[in-house]
C-alpha cells in the first residue's frame, strides 16, 4: 500500500504543470524586396514564440521567454547567429532579473528613438558599429530608484575577457518628453548615446545622438504622422546619409501590409513586407 501511495504522490507531482502560464505566439513575416536593380521573395523577421511565468509568491515572480527565428522564404527553422530573444528571469516590486539572449540596455534606452524602421533605418544607431539590438550571453537588471528608471547589463561571451561589454541606461519622463541616455563600457570602442520623443501638433518627432569611441558619431531624426513616418540619418562611417520612410497598413486579424522606401545616396530601394501576427 506505501509503494503504492508513492507511486501515486509521485505520478501527481510529474503531472504538475512547470509554469502557471504558458502562451505561444510568433509572426510570419515575407517581403517583395527591390534592391535597386532586383526584386527577390525574402523573409524578414519570422520567429515562434514561447512565454511563461510562474508565481513564486510574495509579489514575485519568475518568467520565460524562447523563441526561433523561422526563415518563412525556404520554411525552415534558422540556425546559427540568429540572436533571437531566449531568457529567463526573475521580477517584482525590485525590478527584474534576467539572464540569456535579449534586448540590450542600449537599443531599450536610445536605439528605439532612433531606428522605428521594418528594413532600412538605424544608420545613425548602428552605424559607427556600436549600437546593438540583441545581445547574446547577457544578464540584465532593471529598477527604479527615485522616479528614474535605471537599467544595466552585462555580456560575458565564452573566450576572451570575462566580461565583453557593460552598459548602464535610464528612461525619463519629463512632462510630455520621453528621454533615454546610456554608455557602454566596450573596450577601446565605448559607445554613448542620447534619445528623445515628443508629440508637438500631432505630429510624432524622436531621433537620438550616438558616438562610438575611436570611431565616430551619427544622428537620426524621424516624425510621424497619420501613420506614416519619415526619416534622416547619418554617420561619419558613411559618406552617404539615408533617407526612409514607411507606412503600415492593418489588415485586422493580426494581418499587416507595411510598405518602406530608402535612398542611400546610390540607390533607392524598398520593400513591401505581407506580416500576419498570432
Amino acid at each position: 500500500m506505501q509503494k503504492k501511495l508513492i507511486a501515486v504522490a509521485v505520478a501527481g507531482l510529474l503531472a504538475t504543470p512547470v509554469a502557471a502560464d504558458v502562451a505561444v505566439s510568433g509572426s510570419v513575416r515575407v517581403r517583395m524586396d527591390y534592391d535597386g536593380s532586383q526584386w527577390q521573395v525574402k523573409n524578414s523577421g519570422s520567429r515562434l514564440r514561447f512565454k511563461a511565468s510562474s508565481d513564486l509568491g510574495n509579489g514575485q515572480s519568475a518568467y520565460m521567454n524562447y523563441e526561433f527565428g523561422v526563415d518563412a522564404g525556404k520554411g525552415s527553422i534558422q540556425t546559427g547567429t540568429t540572436k533571437r530573444l531566449t531568457y529567463v528571469g526573475l521580477k517584482g516590486d525590485w525590478g527584474s532579473l534576467s539572464l540569456g539572449s535579449q534586448w540590450s540596455t542600449l537599443f531599450n534606452t536610445v536605439g528605439t528613438y532612433i531606428d522605428q524602421s521594418n528594413v532600412y533605418g538605424g544608420l545613425g544607431y548602428w552605424g559607427e558599429g556600436g549600437g546593438q539590438y540583441r545581445m547574446p550571453y547577457s544578464v540584465a537588471l532593471s529598477t527604479n530608484i527615485g522616479g528614474f528608471s535605471i537599467s544595466a547589463d552585462a555580456q560575458m561571451p565564452g573566450g576572451g575577457d570575462d566580461l565583453d561589454r557593460a552598459t548602464i541606461g535610464t528612461n525619463i519622463d519629463v512632462g510630455s518628453v520621453s528621454i533615454g541616455a546610456a554608455w557602454q563600457d566596450n573596450g577601446d570602442n565605448d559607445f554613448t548615446g542620447i534619445g528623445a520623443s515628443m508629440t508637438l501638433a500631432g505630429v510624432g518627432l524622436s531621433g537620438g545622438y550616438t558616438d562610438v569611441q575611436n570611431k565616430g558619431s551619427g544622428f537620426g531624426v524621424l516624425g510621424k504622422l497619420a501613420g506614416v513616418t519619415v526619416a534622416y540619418e547619418e554617420t561619419d562611417s558613411v559618406a552617404d546619409p539615408t533617407i526612409w520612410g514607411n507606412y503600415k497598413i492593418g489588415l485586422g486579424g493580426g494581418a499587416s501590409v507595411r510598405i518602406e522606401l530608402a535612398n542611400d545616396g546610390t540607390d533607392t530601394k524598398g520593400v513591401g513586407i505581407l506580416r500576419m501576427d498570432f
